[in-house]
């Protein structure tokens, strides 16, 4: 995996990871469930929280990891975007319905969770997104 993410204290990598999520308080909870997984795993992080797919793709950053949460065909057409502009981040869809689930993984999206999000979603889609990463 590339190396994507920003020198902390002491020289040392942190994952940055992008979470898109239209509501604040899901937003919240997916960061902390987040931070507990690589505080339990030793993942150094660094997390970007944006409210909007406009905000995020206006960011121009390039991130690790991608947690797209804003749903249906607005959520597909962002996840599109990422991969045209960066090929190596791990996109992670999330929403309400299966229907984007295939074509998300037409675009090699690394994995898929379907709401409501639980702990264990984001404990097997980090693995699979962390796969590789030194």
């Amino acid at each position: 995996m590339e190396n994507k993410g920003n020198r902390g204290v002491g020289g040392r990598w942190h994952v940055r990871i992008a979470i898109c999520e239209n509501s604040a308080a899901a937003a919240q909870r997916m960061q902390g469930w987040i931070e507990e997984y690589c505080r339990l795993y030793q993942v150094p992080v660094q997390l970007e929280c944006f409210s909007s797919s406009a905000a995020f793709s206006g960011c121009g950053g390039q991130f690790a990891i991608a947690f797209l949460c804003t749903g249906g065909s607005a959520g597909y057409y962002q996840a599109r975007q990422l991969r045209e502009r960066d090929p190596a981040c791990k996109i992670i869809l999330v929403d309400d319905t299966q229907e984007f689930a295939i074509r998300g993984m037409r675009l090699h999206c690394t994995d898929f969770i379907l709401r409501p999000v639980e702990f264990r979603h984001i404990v097997r889609s980090m693995n699979l997104a962390l796969r590789g990463w030194q």
